[in-house]
């Protein structure tokens, strides 16, 4: 056994010996003397690169080159640094050392600190380096051109010993800052407890396992977000190629919020000058939604509890570093799935402007879900009040413009605002600050709806145009969900409504630069058309029998008089200016009563003002209606008003129009006295008229079952 023991004895004499000579040689070669050509580097691109102290080296665990107390800044402020580190050490290779050559094999970072910022007028202090280096570059190529060319013999090198070659196997980053600073936009970000580590990025070798962990905070952010990535990354000879297999990120947020994202595939160039050709493939999940929402500083929250709990996506990704393609796309947002596609197109000029795409098809999607609760509704007073007192908003039309984008969607049902909507179809495109609405389809409560337009954002102000129409639509719907009101109803009040099947078109255009501009400069005019719609709370049937039972001395026919009148081959124009609707020419048919008016409504007062004009045209006005005995009175419009308030309109809203109604009394006093007393009619009618004038008020005050008046004296 002695033999043992001398044999551990020479080997540990030949350990301490081989160990004494490699310490030996290090203190010898003097790594200092590559200092001052490394600052000299770096400042003939523009940076200040301060290294504290002496460049030593480093025996243990492994052979490296220490430098402490690093700074780099820009050359023209040396003083403000953009990276700091406390300790930066360089692991070399112990066999080029033999040949007085420095391999670096691995590299510390200790406590590395980076300070970015942007100043008041949008400069941020790492452009002052790029400066630099491209005007670095410039000049070089003009020195280059002006220079007359040489003929150059090849020289036989002599070998030569020394230098500094990189050959990286590992990467370690320990405790690192990265903070971003935007003092014009008055928001800072940081990312703290940077640890990185990376094995074997030797380009043409071996995948190497690359890990990044760190805390992501900023102005927006109420806590901060954790960041944990984990890959295998292969780097191509020549550094033109990336393989990822794969990277897997995870955050974690506030309020249990979670992402998961992984990416697999390769990023490559077939020359050093060609551009970065992209496969990938996406596969990223987050829950809850509503988590990220409150990480990120938001207060929005959906009224269904069901809603924003989880997001998929998966997609291939390809093209290049100008030009991606997300084909095929599937998102699923909570139960509601999507297929499509979505693309992107750098600027490739100072003229171009980016460019977005996105197609996407699904099922049945509920976007009341997905708005925010409902709150309560203020008195009417109040209401008005805080409408009135409403401050316009400015439109973003700087933001609107600089980029292009298409979008194209549809959906099998979708249900908004209490609509219900049957494959919806949108088609916009945006061209620089130009949206076109080439198409906006949908099933409509029954009827089809069909629209298109743009909206052109390109100037001061902007300008927009719609035009398209709804047939065979239910409006009583449309009425429901445009107008809808929680407002308590008094017992004698009830809601003008309309119901049946309608047809409408039309064409509006507006200007402005805020939004209350646009609502005032609305210009807009509809065709209003149907078969078959009920008028409710009014019934003009009544109120025709009314005033016949009055002049012809008969009683109002004894039946239940519906509060609600149905108007046959409705017509009529809408002209809207503004907060201000006027109807013209309305035309229709009710029973064997034929009407006439216009009138107006007020969007901004609420109320509405109609003079109508109601026609016999036979001796009954309906079936079981009232008769008409006298010829005059057929075909003869008996004038009524509609006035009132949207909440006051009750069973006195539509009365004789006091305003045509001295016309009608002076027609039909003329007519007897002309029979009754020849030359002196002018005098008897004037006699006559404000007697009988005193009779038809209030004549639609009476009650259903009134027995008409007694016949007014002569």
């Amino acid at each position: 056994m002695a033999w043992i023991k001398r044999g551990l004895i020479t080997l540990v004499v030949l350990f301490l010996l081989f160990a004494g000579v490699i310490a030996w040689f290090l203190f010898s070669l003097d790594a200092n003397q590559y200092k001052s050509r490394i600052v000299q580097l770096a400042a003939d691109q523009g940076i200040a690169l301060t290294l504290d102290g002496d460049i030593g080296w480093q025996l243990w665990p492994n052979i490296a080159l220490k430098l402490e107390g690093v700074k780099v800044a820009p050359l023209a402020l040396p003083s403000e640094s953009l990276l700091e580190a406390d300790k930066m050490a360089v692991g070399v290779a112990l066999m080029p050392l033999l040949d007085k050559r420095v391999e670096a094999k691995e590299i510390v970072l200790l406590a590395p600190r980076v300070e970015l910022t942007v100043d008041q007028n949008g400069k941020g202090n790492w452009e002052l380096i790029t400066d630099a280096i491209e005007a670095k570059a410039k000049l070089d190529e003009q020195q280059k051109q002006q220079t007359p060319p040489t003929l150059e013999i090849p020289k036989e090198e002599a070998p030569t010993s020394g230098g500094l070659e990189l050959a990286l196997e590992k990467l370690r980053l320990e405790d690192g800052v990265l903070r971003y600073t935007d003092k014009q936009a008055g928001s800072e970000y940081a990312i703290s407890q940077l640890h990185i580590s990376a094995d074997n990025l030797v380009p043409g070798g071996k995948p190497g396992d690359v890990r990044l962990r760190a805390a992501l905070a900023g102005s927006g952010f109420p806590e901060p977000v954790n960041l944990d990535i984990h890959s295998n990354l292969a780097i191509d000879e020549g550094l033109n190629g990336l393989r990822v297999q794969p990277a897997n990120i995870k955050l974690t947020g506030a309020e249990g919020a979670e992402a998961q994202i992984n990416l697999r595939g390769n990023v490559r160039r077939a020359k050093a000058d060609a551009p970065w050709q992209i496969q990938l493939n996406l596969n990223a999940d987050v829950n809850p939604v509503t988590g990220w929402l409150a990480a990120v500083g938001s207060d929005y929250h959906p009224q269904s509890t069901a809603a924003l709990k989880k997001l998929h996506i998966e997609a291939d990704i390809s093209g290049t570093d100008k030009q991606m393609f997300l084909e095929p796309l599937q998102l699923a947002l909570d139960d509601n799935n999507f297929t499509g596609s979505a693309s992107f197109q750098a600027a490739t000029n100072a003229k171009d402007v980016p460019s977005v795409s996105l197609s996407l098809k699904g099922g049945e999607l509920n976007v009341d879900d997905y708005l925010p609760p409902p709150v309560d509704t203020p008195e009417q007073s109040e209401l008005s009040a805080d409408v009135a007192a409403a401050q316009p908003v400015p439109l973003p039309l700087e933001s609107m413009r600089g980029f292009n984008a298409k979008l194209d969607l549809t959906l099998d049902k979708l249900h908004a605002m209490d609509f219900d909507i049957d494959k919806p179809q949108l088609a916009v495109n945006v061209n620089n600050g130009l949206y076109q609405l080439n198409k906006l389809a949908a099933g409509l409560y029954g009827g089809e709806l069909n629209s298109t337009g743009v909206f052109n954002a390109r100037g001061d102000s902007a300008r927009g145009e719609l035009s398209g129409g709804l047939t065979g639509v239910e409006i009583s719907k449309v009425q429901e969900a445009l107008f809808a009101s929680d407002e308590p109803q008094a017992a004698d009040q009830k809601r003008v409504t309309l119901s049946g099947k309608t047809n409408l078109t039309w064409v509006a255009q507006t200007t402005g630069a805020d939004t209350l501009a646009l609502q005032k400069n609305l210009r807009a005019a509809v065709q209003l058309n149907a078969a078959e719609l009920a008028l409710a709370p009014f019934n003009l049937e009544k109120g025709m029998c009314q005033l016949v039972s009055y002049a012809e001395k008969t009683p109002l026919p004894e039946k239940e008089w519906p509060a609600q009148t149905r108007l046959q081959d409705l017509r009529a124009s809408v002209n809207l200016n503004g907060d201000v609707a006027k109807v013209e020419g309305i035309n229709a048919g009710i029973e064997n009563i034929a009407l006439t008016g216009d009138g107006t409504v007020d969007l901004e007062q609420q109320n509405f003002d109609f003079a109508l004009g109601l026609a016999l045209v036979g001796e009954k006005t309906s079936g079981n209606g009232c008769s008409v005995q006298n010829d005059r009175w057929r075909n003869r419009p008996l004038p009524l008003r509609c006035n009132a308030s949207f909440n006051e309109v009750g069973a006195t809203t539509c009365k004789p129009d006091s305003r045509r109604l001295d016309d009608l009394i002076r027609d039909e006093l003329k007519y007897k006295a002309e029979k009754k007393y020849g030359e002196k009619v002018e005098k008897k009618t004037e006699e006559l008229k404000d007697k009988l004038k005193d009779r038809f008020k209030g004549l639609f005050n009476r009650g259903d079952k009134e027995e008409s008046a007694p016949e007014p004296t002569p």
